[in-house]
């Protein structure tokens, strides 16, 4: 059994099965009295692994009083080893401050300040840590995707991701630290960018460790609809070892 430490509480209240996608915001799933109900899917991933007819599906009610159209969101699927795997990327926030805050768990031990969604150019970088005068920059990837214990990402062209890549770069050009955080759902030893998916990206990944850019892949699991820490190191497999 697993062992770990919670991290993030989420709460599933259903089960059912996948029906089908009928575009990248939503999901029909089937719960067990045979009514359908159609989810919002936080989750811009193909994640056809997870997302296929038939395959478990955790599901959360929308809070009371919100104005949406769903009113469930899909929370988690079943991988084909039984794992349950983390597929709403609207946790990735929750779960990754909580992570930074505790100084005994995050790689940056303990800071004077962290600030969330820090203005940069013309867009955001997920978190801005400072630390002995020294200004950390830190962007955050959730990894759902991962074959033979092997973690990637994306599983979709990114442009975005790789604009991230380029500002981090830039940042630690000017004299800042500058690193990615990977949530990593799905067990997994070994880490690499998705070249089949995004060659772009995968490039860009290695060029900023290259030039000092800090990747720290993470790994996390869900246990009973909550957020467990896993103490592992997960390497990251090198262009030859691709």
């Amino acid at each position: 059994m697993r062992k770990g430490k919670l991290i993030y509480e989420i709460g599933i209240d259903k089960r059912g099965k996948f029906v089908e996608r009928p575009n990248r915001f939503v999901a029909d799933v089937k719960l067990e009295d045979n009514s359908v109900v159609t989810c919002h899917v936080h989750d811009s991933g193909r994640i056809r692994e997870l997302l296929f007819t038939d395959n478990s599906i955790g599901i959360k009610k929308a809070k009371e009083g919100s104005i949406r159209k769903t009113q469930w969101d899909v929370i988690s699927a079943l991988s084909d080893d039984k794992e349950d795997i983390l597929i709403n990327s609207s946790y990735h926030r929750y779960i990754s401050e909580k992570f930074l805050r505790d100084e005994k768990l995050s790689p940056f031990g303990k800071y004077s300040n962290i600030k969330a969604e820090v203005k940069y150019g013309d867009s955001r970088i997920d978190y801005l840590i400072e630390k002995d005068d020294k200004k950390i920059w830190v962007e955050v990837k959730g990894v759902s995707l991962s074959l033979n214990k092997k973690a990637m990402f994306p599983d979709a062209p990114s442009t975005r991701a790789q604009k991230h890549l380029k500002e981090l770069m830039k940042l630690k050009e000017d004299g800042d630290r500058a690193a990615v955080l990977l949530l990593v759902f799905r067990e997994s030893d070994t880490f690499r960018p998705k070249w089949e998916t995004d060659p772009k990206f995968s490039e860009l990944f290695y060029e900023a460790m290259e030039k000092g850019v800090e990747v720290y892949p993470v790994q996390f699991f869900l246990k009973d609809g909550n957020i467990m820490y896993e103490d592992k190191e997960i390497k990251i497999l090198s262009k030859e070892e691709r």
